[in-house]
């Protein structure tokens, strides 16, 4: 007889497909989404919605990409839809593209005036990528963000990605939730987790059926314990469940799950799941979830520029107890294979992000809420005379929205073993406080006033760049 290891795992997803057809591209910034919009590619618009995943009118989230895996679109099909979405100036690449936020949103306005709906260059903030720099102009009155940008197209999930690197462009709507989120402060993120007396009729279960076991009789098991364990709850918090920024955060929560069962091989050299890892008579419960990882913040004495470095997301770890009425608590030890798990996660994140544009759009988003804190901690937008009048006004600038995420479906894997059966719950989620990790940040000043020169080029650039209005290379 073999003793099987088994991981059940709790994961949960959420995200819409982000090419919903006939669904807005853009921020409703003149009222409601309207219909069908500029830059329709093939029957695919960019929606409201994270790709990968489709989630129900009663909030069940089910694993869109699951169906689409190992499909990738040929190189003429991206550079035909960016052609056809974008404008020419934006569908290039730049080492470092500047994105006035004073100057698009008085863009913006005119489209609200309007009651019209922004077209995709400003939804996607002309393909930026990444924000490496904050510059701050008070003599003009004007607050920028650069870093790299290119062209964009859906891929085949429909979700928005640049043509040559297959990074996600950030998106004006998640750039809207983050300011208005951090204007109330707290923390934003997810969780996904087991029902408690689910848990606790598993932990039973489980306590009556640990015994020998041909592998017929231990995946029958399995299967059963998933069953006992059904539908897991999705918790959003700080932000709205049925955006897209609530989406994705679920949605990277849920993939990390898949990828520490083994559910699927990220074709990462060196990346090891956590079932593999965890070894004979290892019966716990592991918590995983991201939080930011940032350098140290480089700034002018003036207080009028930023550099932004580090990889933007981590993985942390906790063992945890779950008690007979499926209480969870820490455990006072953490296992080296949990442990290991997050370390190997943390390291090789910009090599998954490459892989699975998921955890590049999580790094967008923590990108977005570190900004929106750094705003809030140096006044920025006091120092530049910028209100943000139109961008926190919910009423007038609508963002795209689909159904909540509610509840996802269990998933589990199973490996054998000689002795023992593992019974493992995935729990976690993402934590952004955005808020104490600027305010915990290491400040680094710009001697050499490299930094300056930066900000005093961009400002050259904008100048001499009068055909854009509110984005410039």
């Amino acid at each position: 007889m073999i003793r099987p290891h088994l991981i059940a795992a709790v994961c949960a997803l959420a995200a819409m497909a982000l090419a919903t057809a006939k669904l807005s591209a853009q921020v409703a910034v003149g009222g409601q989404v309207q219909g069908q919009v500029q830059g329709q590619v093939q029957g695919q618009v960019a929606g409201g919605a994270a790709g990968g995943i489709a989630i129900d009118a009663q909030g069940v989230v089910t694993p869109k990409f699951a169906l689409l895996r190992g499909t990738k679109l040929p190189q003429a099909r991206l550079d035909a839809a960016a052609a056809q979405l974008v404008s020419d100036d934006v569908n290039r690449s730049s080492a470092l593209r500047k994105v006035s936020l004073v100057r698009l949103e008085a863009a913006c306005r005119e489209f609200a005036d309007k009651k019209q709906d922004v077209p995709p260059d400003m939804q996607f903030l002309a393909g930026l990528q990444r924000i490496d720099f904050v510059f701050v102009y008070p003599e003009e009155g004007d607050l920028v963000l650069a870093g790299p940008a290119e062209g964009f197209a859906p891929d085949a999930t429909g979700r928005m990605v640049g043509v040559s690197t297959g990074r996600p462009p950030l998106r004006l709507d998640d750039l809207l939730v983050a300011l208005r989120a951090l204007e109330r402060a707290g923390t934003l993120g997810c969780s996904i987790d087991p029902v408690p007396d689910r848990l606790a009729a598993m932990a039973q279960f489980v306590a009556n059926n640990s015994g020998l076991a041909a592998p017929g009789l231990a995946q029958a098991r399995f299967q059963q314990m998933a069953k006992i364990l059904g539908l897991q709850d999705v918790k959003v918090w700080g932000v709205p469940a049925e955006s897209h920024f609530g989406q994705t955060l679920v949605e990277a929560d849920y993939r990390m799950k898949r990828l520490s069962l083994a559910l699927e091989d990220p074709k990462v050299r060196g990346f090891r799941s956590q079932l593999a890892l965890i070894g004979a008579n290892g019966n716990a419960v592991q918590r995983f979830w991201f939080i930011p990882l940032y350098e140290a913040i480089e700034t002018t004495p003036e207080g009028d520029a930023f550099h932004l470095s580090g990889q933007r997301a981590q993985l942390l770890s906790q063992e945890e107890f779950v008690d007979r009425a499926g209480r969870r608590s820490n455990a006072p030890f953490t296992r080296v294979s949990t442990q290991q798990f997050a370390k190997i996660f943390t390291e090789k994140y910009n090599e998954l992000a490459e892989r699975l544009p998921i955890f590049a759009e999580l790094q967008n988003l923590i990108d977005l809420a570190i900004v929106a804190a750094l705003f809030k901690k140096e006044r920025l937008p006091e120092k530049a005379g910028w209100d943000m009048a139109l961008f926190l006004d919910a009423d007038r600038v609508k963002i795209p929205l689909g159904h909540a995420p509610r509840q996802v479906q269990t998933v589990y894997n199973f490996k054998k073993a000689q002795r023992g059966v593992l019974v493992a719950l995935v729990g976690g989620g993402v934590t952004i406080d955005a808020i104490e990790t600027v305010r915990a940040a290491e400040f680094k000043t710009d001697d050499d006033r490299r930094l300056a020169g930066a900000r005093s080029e961009a400002k050259r650039e904008a100048a001499a760049d009068e055909a854009q209005p509110w984005w410039w290379d």
